[in-house]
């Protein structure tokens, strides 16, 4: 029984270290055009988007699939106080402004479809 216990638990970890390091390294810029970049993820994984609006106001937007870059564009999310995006929790007004170049994907032939969504928590109202 101990012995079982002790792999449900080293399993659990495994999978919340591949989890969290999905976008350990993800970094994030906004656009002249008000849009929030988010680089670094996995390609093709889809994730759940959360934001407190300049109200105050805790929501949520449709899932976006990471392109093939490791890159999420977000538009119109430069006025969120607040963004979330998986585990990353991000302050538009402090991000550097930058110029986004559009992704340019290599392509093998292959069609790679976005599997799973990784959640976002709820981000408090301020």
């Amino acid at each position: 029984m101990r012995q079982i216990f002790s792999i449900s638990a080293i399993l659990i970890a495994v999978a919340l270290t591949v989890t969290h390091s999905a976008i350990a390294a993800a970094e994030a810029y906004k656009t002249s055009k008000g849009e929030v970049v988010v680089t670094g993820l996995t390609p093709t994984t889809r994730y759940q988007i959360r934001f407190v609006n300049a109200q105050g106001k805790p929501g949520s937007r449709q899932d976006k699939s990471v392109n093939s870059c490791g890159e999420i564009v977000i538009e119109r999310a430069a006025n969120y106080t607040t963004l979330v995006v998986g585990s990353e929790t991000i302050d538009p007004a402090a991000l550097e402004t930058k110029t986004h170049v559009k992704c340019k994907p290599v392509r093998n032939g292959k069609v790679v479809q976005p599997s799973g969504v990784v959640r976002a928590r709820t981000p408090e109202a301020r």
